[in-house]
């Protein structure tokens, strides 16, 4: 019995697996064939704005005016904090952290910068000088 079934399982398997590799031209969602290889994306330059990029609508968090690839941002580190906390942001001559960052889901200040709000990168990102993919009309409101 043992045997018959797995004489079965493998027969089955066997012959999956020859119907898959018989499949016809593999095309992608849009309909094109996928034989070639798209083109590497053009790298783009950096948009440094000095005094910061201008917002698109009233709440939306400050875009990063300046490189952040190598700042470290884990659970024991913000390097965010070296020029934007309380502490240092007159020193360094950067916007300091919204107050906002101190508070707790209730609305509670604390003492140090709220686990909610730690990884910057979440809603504060750097902004590339590129050509927009797709026409954008949009206007917010101020």
């Amino acid at each position: 019995m043992k045997k018959t079934l797995l004489t079965l399982l493998v027969v089955t398997a066997a012959v999956t697996f020859t119907n898959s590799v018989v499949v016809a031209e593999v095309q992608s969602l849009r309909g094109a064939e996928l034989d070639t290889l798209s083109a590497k994306p053009a790298r783009m330059k950096l948009m440094e704005v000095e005094g910061g990029i201008e917002r698109s609508y009233k709440e939306q968090p400050p875009m990063v005016p300046h490189e952040v690839d190598k700042y470290e941002v884990n659970l024991k580190l913000n390097g965010c904090m070296k020029c934007h906390s309380p502490q240092t942001y007159e020193k360094e001559k950067s916007p300091k952290i919204g107050d906002s960052h101190f508070l707790d889901r209730d609305g509670n200040k604390l003492e140090t910068l709220s686990a909610r709000r730690y990884f910057c990168n979440q809603c504060h990102a750097p902004q590339l000088k590129g050509e927009p993919l797709v026409e954008n009309t949009f206007q917010g409101r101020k």
